[in-house]
């Protein structure tokens, strides 16, 4: 039976939840090893203190290492990114950056990628319940008309989430408010919840006081503002930065590193968006999740975020010789500033990029909408070639080498570079450190 509530005098649960020391840390792992019998070594050792971590993680016991590759280079034109970059993606997936890096040889090739981040903004939507449907109107009017008063008390809690729209959606007696808000570098999902639950404690007070009319139930997020899910309205109405990313190729490069043709490809560009129909996705890409992922997992960002931000659209249409790509990114949930950016390996290649602190969020979603047009157009072309799957055989990491070296015992560094208990390494397994 698991506890249902953590019981500091129960064995079974789990020590010292509070605490962010390095002592604290080891003995949650010492237990772990108890519990589950498991020797867990490669997760003994870490590099970034555990006193550093308050705030971005609850229970620690260690940290995973996910490699990292470099994609590139592109050669960016855009609002807030030109010249050449590279774009580190942490993935345990063979293929995705030699695609990347071939879809940026090709983009770079034939004169770079245009880049424009539209705009930024960050809802939330907190849910009313009315006790009729003419009460629900007069409420959902009353909001319209008090957008100044409400961006007032949103502004106490953050100087850095600014109010700039409200919107009320009423689905009979219950009425949705989307708030929306621009929050600057940060992404700002937890500035923006504590802004709208402030407001809304003034309109639980006011509405009531000015109309004699009860708000019946309340809660802080009714699920319309789709955060971390896929949703048509953050398609159609944006969360997080839109961004936009456009090239043309030329057929020379079509045909000498894509090893297409620009017939080949659009035909199968059309398939796939007629499969996309059919399946019922919403927009229309080929893999950006793979760019997504592996930028935000190596930059800081919020993980869960990808599903909402790997919202895209592909279009392509002839261009002379060539083809012109086009990519649509209408919810890239990114910052430059707050939670796992300050991290000492994510900050230093986000400073890499030139987007660590202030200025940078705008620069870093053009930079992962290139990347992204640049691995859809490589990734599509590889199918419209047929030679998607001999790719993913040849560079893919799912078959041990041909000659594995022998499993060896490694001393593992302890934390400062002490030595620490040996650990077997070799094919299938990880390696301290």
């Amino acid at each position: 039976m698991c506890p249902t509530e953590p019981d500091p005098g129960d064995m079974s649960a789990i020590p010292e939840r509070d605490s962010h020391t390095e002592a604290a840390r080891r003995r949650r792992l010492d237990w772990l090893r108890t519990q589950a019998g498991a020797p867990l070594t490669p997760v003994q050792y870490m590099r970034t203190r555990a006193e550093d971590l308050v705030g971005n993680v609850e229970n620690l016991i260690g940290a995973v290492e996910v490699p990292v590759g470099l994609a590139g280079p592109l050669a960016f034109s855009g609002t807030h990114v030109s010249g050449c970059l590279y774009a580190p993606l942490a993935t345990t997936e063979g293929a995705l950056v030699a695609s990347a890096s071939r879809g940026a040889t090709a983009l770079s090739q034939s004169g770079g990628v245009r880049t424009h981040a539209v705009a930024q903004v960050m809802t939330r939507a907190p849910v009313f319940q009315l006790g009729s449907l003419d009460r629900a109107a007069a409420f959902a009017e009353w909001i319209s008309e008090r957008v100044a008063q409400l961006r007032a008390q949103a502004a106490q809690i953050s100087g850095h989430a600014v109010l700039v729209n409200i919107r009320p959606v009423m689905t009979g007696r219950t009425v949705h408010v989307v708030f929306s808000y621009e929050t600057g570098d940060a992404a700002g999902q937890n500035m923006t919840s504590a802004c709208t639950w402030h407001a809304c404690q003034w309109i639980l007070t006011r509405f009531p006081a000015e109309t004699a009319t009860d708000i019946v139930r309340f809660r802080v997020e009714g699920n319309l503002s789709g955060d971390k899910k896929v949703t048509y309205h953050s398609f159609l109405n944006g969360r997080g930065t839109r961004v936009v990313a456009e090239a043309e190729v030329s057929a020379d490069v079509l045909g000498g590193v894509l090893k297409t043709t620009r017939d080949r490809l659009l035909e199968t560009h059309r398939f796939q968006r007629g499969g996309a129909v059919h399946g019922g996705m919403v927009g229309n890409d080929i893999c950006i999740a793979n760019v997504i992922g592996g930028m935000f997992t190596a930059l800081g960002q919020d993980i869960a975020s990808v599903h909402e931000s790997s919202l895209g659209h592909l279009e392509l249409e002839a261009a002379g010789d060539g083809v012109r790509a086009t990519m649509v990114l209408p919810a890239l949930i990114v910052g430059t500033v707050g939670g796992g950016t300050r991290l000492p390996a994510q900050h230093a290649l986000l400073d890499m990029l030139g987007c660590a602190g202030p200025g940078g969020a705008p620069r870093l979603a053009e930079i992962i909408a290139g990347f992204a047009l640049a691995l859809d157009l490589s990734t599509l072309s590889a199918v419209s070639a047929d030679e998607f799957v001999a790719a993913h055989e040849r560079l893919g990491r799912n078959r041990p080498p041909a000659s594995a070296p022998a499993r060896t015992e490694t001393p593992v560094p302890g934390p400062g570079g002490r030595p620490g208990t040996a650990a077997p390494t070799g094919p299938g397994r990880f390696r301290g450190g």
